[in-house]
């Protein structure tokens, strides 16, 4: 019998599918709409952020703010006020005025000396305080007046100094009262107005005069909760249509009632009268609690910031407005719990086109809300050792609370002293969180990469956290100076730069696991970094 040999088909291994690619990268622009803690944290606004820190929310980008420098130093005790004269012709001249009452010229950076100006030299009743106007008389003399309480009413010049005006009838006094009792001064309809300090009567003098008799006038009549008058703004507006420009005397109390007048001559019967009011919650303690800004008056409460802009729409503070709404719950509850502080203060640095609101309790940690009003988005500054600040010839001046004058937002690093560099300049954010896919899914953190326009490398430290983590990033990131190419060490790997020159982007890893994921990131840089955005790579996982 013979074999038969049978040949089977030769068998073929199944073949595999493409496997399913099971990671995603989603980008998202920087947080270019700032801070705004208004919102619930699962799926916020991918354009905002939570914390944002010494990253200002440009139009492009979120851009790193500049330094500060030395600019005069051992004066003693805190910088409380600094006082500003803009002559009409001459050079501009700043004064600085510290706790232990003394009152120092410090309108030349680091001289080779520095000693009171003699005359000042007096502990008011809160000692430093001093409220300051320019103000140019019917007869062309263009003077600084100060006003300190318990000290008194003060005039200067370039060419006569510093001159106290007494209380008398002869020429150059202030008739029927004593100056010494004032607290704040301004001007309207070319006026000038006093707050008696602690009552509601304010003084006001003969238009276009700086001395003279003064007439008394009292609202408290028209304050219904009470308290003293502690505030009065000239505040000119665009009126309805057809009407232009107008202008109304705001008047502010301590616990909170805000008066509008209109009119001209408040010695008239029909001629000056109360246009609206308004309850905004109590005020801080001073004078520096409001600012005027373009066409507009800022004012800090218990309730936030408002504008009277927005009070006159019949908006508050969060009945859809449209400035401070981003914030107003966390700078609400910072105010109430420090009433009583010195110092709140808001003012308009306008070669940075920032809103400044500078915290008082809060100055061991030198933090401040900045608001950039082209883009209308709020963030943090840190690291600004601001107790008062002030402008004078388009440049920005602080006072600490040690003894020193700064010139701020200037340079590129913290705190340089005789040109040498001081703390490298430092900006966090952690932005809004983003479901990064379904947010009903967990997702395995890959890798982050944020992307930066600047004139050198920044160091930068970056994670994902997951909900609702606002950790930061260990440790601050090293930064070399500009021309050497460095990124800081990526949890997996080293990061490359990629891109042209002057745009820096690198993947970085990531650890960790969530539904949702949000940029957490510390930057190191030139005062030109701009954070323009960032991508975030991460593997799809399932509902448990």
């Amino acid at each position: 019998m013979s074999l038969v040999t049978v040949q089977t088909p030769r068998q073929r291994a199944p073949r595999k599918a493409a496997a399913t690619q099971t990671h995603q990268a989603y980008p998202f622009s920087a947080p270019i709409k700032g801070v705004d803690v208004s919102q619930p944290l699962p799926g916020g606004n991918p354009f905002t952020a939570i914390r944002m820190d010494n990253l200002i929310p440009r139009v492009l980008g979120c851009q790193l703010r500049k330094g500060y420098t030395r600019w005069v130093s051992n004066m003693g005790g805190e910088i409380r006020s600094l006082m500003a004269y803009h002559p009409p012709t001459g050079d501009a001249q700043m004064f600085a005025a510290t706790s232990t009452g003394a009152v120092f010229d410090v309108t030349i950076a680091e001289p080779a000396s520095i000693t009171p100006v003699p005359v000042l030299n007096v502990a008011g009743t809160v000692p430093g305080e001093w409220t300051s106007i320019n103000f140019t008389s019917t007869e062309g003399v263009h003077v600084m007046l100060a006003v300190s309480l318990g000290v008194g009413l003060y005039k200067y010049d370039a060419i006569t100094g510093w001159v106290k005006i007494l209380q008398g009838t002869a020429a150059g006094e202030i008739e029927g009262v004593d100056p010494a009792l004032f607290g704040y001064l301004t001007v309207f309809k070319n006026r000038l107005w006093f707050i008696e300090a602690g009552t509601t009567r304010c003084w006001y003098l003969p238009p276009g005069q700086f001395a003279g008799k003064a007439a008394e006038f009292d609202f408290g009549a028209m304050l219904p909760n009470g308290g003293a008058v502690v505030g009065l703004v000239n505040w000119t507006f665009d009126g309805s249509a057809g009407v232009g420009l107008d202008n109304k005397f705001i008047v502010i109390a301590d616990q909170g009632d805000v008066l509008v007048y209109q009119g001209t001559d408040p010695e008239a019967v029909d001629g000056f009268g109360v246009a609206g009011r308004w309850y905004i919650g109590r005020v801080p303690v001073g004078n520096r609690f409001f600012n005027l800004y373009g066409s507009d008056v800022a004012i800090l409460s218990e309730r936030g910031m408002v504008f009277m802009s927005e009070l006159m729409r019949g908006q508050g503070f969060f009945e859809n407005p449209q400035i401070a709404q981003n914030i107003n719950s966390e700078l609400a509850i910072q105010v109430a719990s420090t009433l009583g502080s010195r110092y709140w203060e808001i003012a308009f640095v306008p070669h940075e086109q920032l809103i400044i609101i500078n915290l008082p309790e809060y100055n061991a940690q030198n933090i401040q809300w900045a608001y950039e009003v082209n883009n209308k988005a709020f963030c943090n500054l840190r690291g600004l050792p601001m107790n008062t600040v002030a402008t004078m010839d388009g440049r920005t001046f602080i006072g600490d609370l040690v003894g020193n004058v700064w010139w701020a937002f200037q340079g590129q690093s913290d705190g340089e002293v005789d040109g040498t560099p001081g703390t490298d300049l430092l900006g966090t954010v952690v932005t809004a969180f983003q479901p990064l896919g379904e947010g009903f899914r967990i997702k395995r953190f890959l890798m982050v990469r944020p992307s930066f326009i600047s004139s050198s490398a920044p160091g930068v430290k970056a994670q994902l956290n997951k909900e609702w983590s606002l950790l930061l990033p260990d440790g601050a990131p090293a930064y070399l100076n500009a021309g050497e190419n460095f990124w800081d060490q990526g949890s997996w790997d080293n990061a490359v730069w990629s891109g042209a020159t002057g745009n820096y982007e690198a993947w970085m890893g990531a650890n960790g696991a969530g539904r949702y994921g949000s940029l957490s990131m510390q930057v190191r840089g030139a005062a030109d970094t701009i954070f323009i955005g960032w991508q975030a790579l991460v593997e799809q996982g399932g509902v448990l």
